[in-house]
C-alpha cells in the first residue's frame, strides 16, 4: 500500500499512507517511526528481492553472456515493481543510498563482467568494476524513460543496452535477449 501511495505521491505523507490503507497514522507509526524510515524499509524489500533474483540464476554451467543476461531479466523484473519509487528513493535516499542498496547486484554483475572478459566475449576496454557502475546508470534512466511512458519493455531495454555496452552488437545483443527469454518462458515446449 505505501509503495502504490509514495509512487502516485513522491510527497505524501504518513498520514497519507495511513488513510490510503484505512488506518490510523498511529498504526504506521507502530511500524515505521517516519517517513524516512518507512521509505528504508520498502528499499530494504526491494535488497532483499533483488538477492533472492540473483540467487535463483544458475552460475557455474552456463556462459557468461547467458548468466549476466538471466541476472540482468531477473533485477529489472524486481526493479520495475520498485521503478515509481525512484524519484522519491533519489530524493530520500540519495545517491550514496541507492549506491548503497545495489551493492549486491553490482558485486554478483561485476564478477560475470570479469568473466565474460576472461572468456573474451566482454569487452575489456574497461574493468569491470566501471562498466558495471555505466549499466546501472543506464539501468536506472531506462527506469525514468518507462515511468515516463517512454518504453514498456525496461528488461529487454536495460539487457540489450548493457550487452551493447559490454561489446556485443545491437543485432546480437537483441537476439541473445529474446533467444533467452524464449527459452526461460514457462510456456516452452518440454
Amino acid at each position: 500500500m505505501a509503495q502504490r501511495v509514495l509512487a502516485d505521491n513522491p510527497d505524501a505523507t504518513i498520514n497519507d499512507v495511513a488513510a490510503a490503507a484505512g488506518v490510523v497514522r498511529r498504526t504506521v507509526y507502530a511500524h515505521f517511526a517516519s517517513r524516512e524510515a518507512l521509505i528504508d524499509g520498502i528499499a530494504l524489500e526491494a535488497v532483499e528481492r533483488i538477492s533472492a533474483a540473483l540467487a535463483r540464476v544458475p552460475a557455474a554451467d552456463e556462459s557468461a553472456v547467458t548468466v549476466f543476461v538471466r541476472q540482468t531479466l531477473a533485477l529489472t523484473r524486481v526493479g520495475d515493481q520498485y521503478r515509481l519509487l525512484l524519484a522519491v528513493a533519489r530524493t530520500d535516499l540519495g545517491h550514496n543510498g541507492i549506491h548503497d542498496l545495489l551493492a549486491p547486484m553490482r558485486e554478483s554483475a561485476a564478477a560475470v563482467i570479469r568473466r565474460g572478459q576472461r572468456e573474451g566475449v566482454f569487452s575489456s576496454y574497461q574493468n569491470a568494476d566501471v562498466l558495471i557502475l555505466n549499466i546501472e546508470a543506464i539501468a536506472l534512466s531506462i527506469l525514468d524513460a518507462t515511468n515516463a511512458a517512454l518504453l514498456t519493455d525496461p528488461a529487454g531495454a536495460t539487457t540489450t543496452s548493457s550487452l551493447v555496452l559490454l561489446g556485443i552488437a545491437p543485432d546480437e545483443a537483441e537476439r541473445i535477449v529474446a533467444d533467452i527469454r524464449a527459452s526461460d518462458s514457462p510456456t516452452r515446449a518440454l
